[in-house]
């Protein structure tokens, strides 16, 4: 990925902290856009007021971008982070995601697969990038349950009376422990001991969920937080989000499409104009909003532009986009029904590259601003007034020193109006605005600087592609669990066991168990399995019936190891009738059957209120039934079987299965496999593309539909093929008004996702085969299944 790196920064003009150089035809870059620099590893405080935030009393203006450490393979941190430091930023922020790094109760892994926060901090700070900490530790981020961690459930008996996100023992207990966990072990890298992290978020968007609580005990946790954040770190610029009603020492920031009105109409009124504007997330890419089944979404550039135009015109201390590279949900981190790309249409792609849509006029817009940044800095906490200067929404902000007129000065015409187009006449010189767009005029020449409404600086990067389907072999092998009985001969029960547990971590008979509490999240996979025995009646029948609640997203029904059926679901909630046939079954009067439930889930809900009451599996509920022909059998013994016999030997490993009995697929042998089934993709690795540029590789999942993948035994997370809904007209998209996440969607009626990013440094480039290991639920055709390379054309 390196490589790629200083291919592009050859291509774009990059912005340089030791000097100033020319990056468009009327704007040059300032130095001081990267303030960090005069602070790396020497302490310093941070302090905020009205209009900014202060490094050791120095006014600095916060461009921040949004990355996720464990989204990204830890061999493309240091590119992925430079890349981004390319658009203009200063800053990065990230979550601390608690269940990836506190595994069990007390066990702390900080150095795993993409764990090592440590060294990813190193990397931002070795590019003289300020770092935000938002520990949360709620995060949401479309990460299972929030970010907590599965254990802090009330399925098991510790926790059985713990309420998250309020006033509970329990919870405050756990949340303080981490958050003083996670101070301790970054401490080197904080600002007090000259390191880039400046500013730590405690809790995250209380105001979503505020509600769900009696008032005083919403503010008296709040309140809480905020006094457990500061006794923890005294001398950290703390924040929250989205909460206005916590108190003056902890700074709230705000998370919306646009903030401008925010700042001026809410945020500074309520806080006596002393807090600065923050903003943590200003999405683009809109992961949040994407589940497997939906069309894409897309936010226009001309809109982003025009609301951090707006927002920064107002006023704005701090901006962050979010996200500015989403990466990839790898393994099985992601919350409920989301996609396993978390990089829909962003400034940079998941792949690593620059996005055509949106980059060279989001990098323009960055740089335009880092440029002005000592004039819009040089009013203090006296921000220039908003003046109308139409009737009809267009407004401007002068940033001019009046005792100074040799001074650097900026001018900012804003139209909010979403339809007309208007033009105006200041200082002599005639504008034309359009509808819903902000221009950012020099105040010396009035020359226009940047135009967000127009896209004629967002030059395109020149992309080439290749399809790679030259597998070596293609294999396959039956899932085990699911084509073997648990009855010996003389129909004893033999309670097959798994080594993710040697014990099951909750027992209670009287209902089911709920799938996390008994997997630990060890696996999407839950079998439950029980003997029912059948009687005269039961046998004169062709059918059986079955009843019950399913709040999982696949549930497949066995009967005597014969497979009934499957359902899929994207509900929170679905309940099942379904006939059982059992006339090959040759059963007699009083027969012992077998049935067998696998239920699947696709992570928990990572947002909503009283989450911790949000179970997933089968009738796991105390007034939950199963109905087999009429009779509730919810109470039967029941053996439950922790994920799949092919996770738990891993087959995904290629130290693990090359002795196991794989059989060939070809194109002259049937393609099309049963349910559950393992498949064996065997490849050289590819020469690049063309010369001087790095192949970007990505899975095309073509032929299959839901299940798990990994490459060289590095999982690259769940995938689904579902197609979203068509739509007939499609509606145009038109940038012009307020942006919403039904707004301006493509792709009805394609799977949303059928691209499965991989970095090449999994790829063995030693002359030994690659292995594409995939778990598919359903029937599939492998041979349809292709590699994906993309390239940035050299010559451009």
């Amino acid at each position: 990925m390196k490589s790629l790196y200083y291919m592009l920064i050859s291509l774009m003009p990059m912005v340089m902290f030791f000097d100033i150089i020319q990056c468009s035809d009327s704007i040059q870059v300032s130095a001081s856009y990267l303030p960090y620099l005069q602070f790396r590893d020497r302490p310093y405080n941070v302090s905020g007021s009205m209009r900014s935030l202060h490094l050791n009393d120095v006014p600095v203006l916060i461009q921040s971008g949004s990355m996720h450490y464990p989204r990204i393979h830890p061999d493309d941190w240091l590119s992925m982070i430079q890349l981004v430091k390319s658009t203009g930023i200063n800053c990065i922020s990230i979550y601390v995601f608690w269940s990836y790094h506190e595994v069990e109760p007390g066990v702390y892994d900080w150095t795993s697969e993409r764990r090592n926060i440590f060294q990813f901090i190193e990397l931002a700070k070795s590019e003289g990038l300020l770092v935000l900490l938002r520990i949360g530790p709620y995060v949401d981020g479309e990460w299972s349950y929030g970010g907590l961690p599965v254990w802090l459930r009330p399925f098991t008996e510790k926790y059985k009376d713990i309420k998250i996100r309020t006033v509970n023992q329990l919870w405050q207990m756990e949340m303080q422990t981490f958050t003083e966990t996670v101070i301790k072990y970054l401490h080197p890298l904080f600002a007090s001991n000259g390191g880039p992290i400046f500013m730590v978020q405690i809790e995250n968007e209380y105001d979503n969920i505020a509600h769900a609580f009696p008032p005083a005990d919403a503010v008296a946790y709040m309140q809480w937080a905020s006094d457990m954040a500061h006794s923890i770190c005294s001398i950290c610029y703390w924040i929250t989000c989205k909460y206005e009603n916590v108190d003056i020492k902890t700074n709230n920031a705000n998370n919306n499409y646009y903030s401008g009105d925010w700042l001026r109409n809410i945020h500074w009124p309520k806080h006596n104009y002393t807090q600065p504007g923050i903003t943590t997330e200003n999405w683009i890419g809109s992961p949040g909003w994407t589940q497997f089944g939906s069309a894409k979404p897309h936010r226009p550039i001309q809109d982003f532009t025009y609301s951090i135009t707006q927002y920064i015109a107002y006023g704005a201390a701090m901006h962050n986009t979010y996200m500015i590279y989403g990466g990839t949900n790898y393994g099985r981190v992601v919350g409920r029904t989301h996609t396993t790309t978390y990089s829909f249409d962003p400034p940079i792609l998941e792949i690593g590259i620059p996005n055509n849509n949106h980059f060279n006029h989001l990098k323009h817009l960055l740089n335009t601003i880092n440029y002005y940044v000592p004039a819009l800095l040089s009013v203090g906490d006296n921000p220039p007034p908003l003046v109308n200067i139409t009737t009809k929404g267009v407004a401007s902000v002068n940033y001019t020193s009046p005792t100074n007129i040799s001074a650097q000065s900026v001018i900012f015409l804003i139209n909010n109006n979403d339809k007309l187009d208007q033009t105006v006449v200041l200082a002599g010189s005639s504008y034309t605005v359009s509808a819903w767009s902000a221009l950012i005029i020099d105040g010396h020449s009035k020359a226009i600087v940047y135009n967000s409404a127009n896209l004629s600086d967002n030059t395109l990067f020149k992309l080439i592609t290749a399809q790679f389907k030259n597998f070596s072999s293609i294999q396959y092998l039956p899932e085990p669990s699911l084509i073997s009985s648990i009855f010996t001969n003389n129909n004893k029960y033999k309670l097959k066991k798994s080594s993710f547990h040697v014990t099951l971590p909750v027992t209670n008979t009287s209902v089911m168990q709920e799938h996390y509490s008994t997997t630990l999240d060890k696996s999407d996979y839950l079998t439950y399995t029980t003997s029912i025995q059948l009687n005269e009646s039961d046998i004169n029948r062709e059918n059986l019936t079955l009843r019950l609640p399913m709040r999982c997203e696949s549930l497949f029904i066995f009967l005597n190891g014969k497979w009934q059926t499957s359902i899929f679901t994207q509900a929170n909630e679905f309940n099942v009738t379904t006939i059982l046939n059992i006339t090959d079954l040759k059963l007699k009067p009083y027969s012992i059957v077998e049935l067998k439930l696998v239920g699947a889930t696709m992570g928990l809900d990572s947002y909503g209120i009283h989450l911790e009451n949000m179970g997933r599996g089968l009738a796991f509920k105390l007034n939950d039934t199963v109905i087999f022909n009429g009779k509730n059998i919810v109470s039967n013994k029941w053996n439950y079987q922790i994920g799949l016999i092919g996770e738990d030997k891993e087959y995904f490993n290629p130290i693990n299965n090359t002795n196991l009995p794989w059989k060939p697929i070809s194109n002259q042998s049937p393609n099309k496999l049963s349910n559950f089934n393992w498949f064996r993709l065997t490849f050289q690795t590819p020469a690049n593309l063309i010369n001087n540029s790095s192949n970007l590789y990505q899975v095309n999942m073509t032929g299959m539909y839901k299940g798990l993948l990994y490459i060289n035994g590095y999982s690259l997370g769940r995938y689904l093929t579902i197609k979203a809904p068509t739509k007939d007209p499609i509606p145009l998209c038109d940038y012009r008004g307020s942006y919403d996440p039904s707004k301006c969607r493509y792709d009805w009626g394609e799977p949303t996702q059928i691209l499965y990013h991989f970095s090449a440094h999994l790829l063995n480039n030693n002359g030994k085969e690659n292995e594409l290991i995939i778990f598919e639920e359903t029937d599939a055709i492998p041979t349809q299944v292709y590699i994906k390379i993309t390239a940035i054309e050299s010559s451009y």
